[in-house]
């Protein structure tokens, strides 16, 4: 990177962060990434108030944590035969880190589904036109595992249509838009053929990987600063620092040396305790479940003869180009405060947008975390859940009677907890290269199967009808075998 001018950002979390000049004019002070200025960078407000922080902030923090894992990585690189390797990818990974989150939804992942209506896959391989990327693309993901999330890919999608002409020979020689593309949807080669693929490689999961990359990094570190909760200590200078690229089974691979062994492991407890804790909190999965259920209604209403209408415009590749009329509602670079203007429109004719409004909810949960589900329905599998499920809704319905019956809300959640295995994250020691699974007394979260349960919520006002439903539940639990 030849870039001697920078531009500074006074940042809460890192300091200051210096981007340069160049980068900023020709990324950083466009629409598109303006834009992500008015996108809330997690839903967790509704449980933690002053939790107010965006998209934009949080994708220059990853920008700096990536100029930092790189500036590390080639001082510790220094003299190695690969060292020439990593300089040459040095423009594609930080825009790469800059630009990931580009093309994201409003109200972040609350939304992010909906990308699906729109077909975000074949809106990017319209801009890749690279036949070994889509290979790649489908022995990653539709083979063997279960892909980009859909803001990822069309992210990628988006930084190819609007970004890849700014980047011309002259200011960025060494570029390559089709890398950037994969280091957003973390799309490895596969397998790597040739030495340089495995530097690419190596150094995509530093910005799409499976354990720590400097995406989570900075998300861990920003929504714990954010929320004001006590979580794991993570000392970003002993990580980075220590991070260097070894070769693991004949294989060039990011590691981490024995020194930040300690800070390895707060990432991981880390990031799985703000999924546990907050990302699933109740209030935060039932607030997300009105905004769903809200968007989806204003769709039908604004347009009832077509009603995803509204929703495929949103969600659209074309709204990023110019302002697109739906039944009299301009649509351009959707953000928050374009879906809580529908809202307002709406809120005499849906009644989730006046719970939205007030926060007078009007369902609570039957149980608030995942230990108390686990009480009734450990060790059950998915057709004995559901048996078990139906029983609770049947007796809560009986109990309840009435109309109050037909507000019984279920609403599944899943905790993307990290579950290291093999060869998703290493560990340097003086003598060899482990992947942090078998590195001795490392404490792993490695539990198999990715865990998920779900709340059931009911009418406010109703708790003391069920005042033995703990009981219940037990003799439910005992009579599904």
């Amino acid at each position: 990177m030849d870039h001697k001018r920078f531009k500074l950002f006074r940042d809460p979390v890192h300091g200051y962060i210096s981007v340069p000049v160049s980068y900023c004019k020709d990324f950083v002070d466009t629409p598109i990434f303006q834009r992500l200025r008015y996108i809330e960078q997690t839903s967790m407000r509704p449980l933690y108030p002053s939790a107010r922080h965006d998209r934009f902030a949080h994708s220059l923090g990853v920008f700096h944590l990536a100029s930092l894992m790189l500036k590390n990585l080639l001082d510790n690189m220094e003299g190695s035969e690969i060292h020439g390797q990593i300089k040459k990818c040095e423009d594609s990974f930080l825009i790469a880190a800059l630009m990931h989150d580009c093309g994201h939804s409003p109200f972040s992942h609350t939304f992010e589904s909906l990308y699906e209506k729109t077909d975000a896959k074949g809106f990017l391989f319209e801009e890749v036109n690279d036949v070994k990327f889509k290979t790649d693309y489908f022995k990653n993901y539709d083979e063997y595992a279960k892909g980009p999330s859909p803001h990822e890919i069309f992210s990628a999608a988006i930084f190819l249509k609007h970004y890849k002409e700014k980047l011309n020979i002259e200011k960025y020689p060494a570029v390559d838009p089709i890398l950037i593309a994969r280091m957003i949807t973390g799309c490895v080669h596969h397998p790597a053929g040739s030495e340089s693929q495995q530097i690419e490689n190596a150094l995509i999961q530093l910005i799409h990987g499976k354990a720590i990359d400097a995406d989570k990094l900075d998300y861990i570190i920003r929504d714990t600063w954010a929320s004001g909760v006590n979580n794991a200590s993570i000392d970003i200078n002993r990580l980075l620092s220590a991070i260097e690229m070894t070769k693991y089974n004949s294989m060039y691979v990011p590691s981490f040396r024995k020194s930040a062994l300690s800070v390895v492991q707060n990432v991981v407890e880390g990031r799985n305790f703000l999924y546990n804790w907050i990302y699933c909190h109740h209030t935060v999965e039932y607030m997300n479940d009105l905004l769903k259920i809200a968007l989806n209604s204003v769709s039908r209403m604004l347009t009832p003869g077509t009603p995803d209408k509204l929703i495929q415009v949103i969600f659209s590749k074309e709204v990023f180009n110019c302002a697109v009329d739906v039944n009299g509602v301009s649509i351009y670079l959707p953000s928050d405060g374009d879906i809580f203007y529908l809202f307002k429109k709406f809120q005499n004719d849906i009644p989730e947008i006046k719970e939205i409004l007030s926060r007078k909810f009007s369902l609570v949960p039957l149980w608030k975390t995942q230990a108390e589900f686990n009480l009734v329905f450990s060790d059950k599998n998915n057709e004995q859940r559901a048996k078990i499920c139906k029983h609770i809704e049947e007796y809560l319905a009986e109990v309840l009677g009435g109309d109050q019956s037909g507000k019984i809300k279920k609403i599944e959640v899943k905790p993307k907890i990290i579950m290291i295995d093999d060869n998703e994250l290493f560990i340097s020691f003086a003598s060899e290269v482990l992947s942090y699974s078998k590195v001795p007394m490392a404490k792993k979260d490695k539990t198999g199967e990715q865990s998920s349960f779900f709340y059931i919520f009911i009418p406010v006002g109703s708790e003391d009808k069920i005042i033995d439903c703990k009981n219940k539940l037990k003799s439910i639990y005992i009579s599904v075998t």
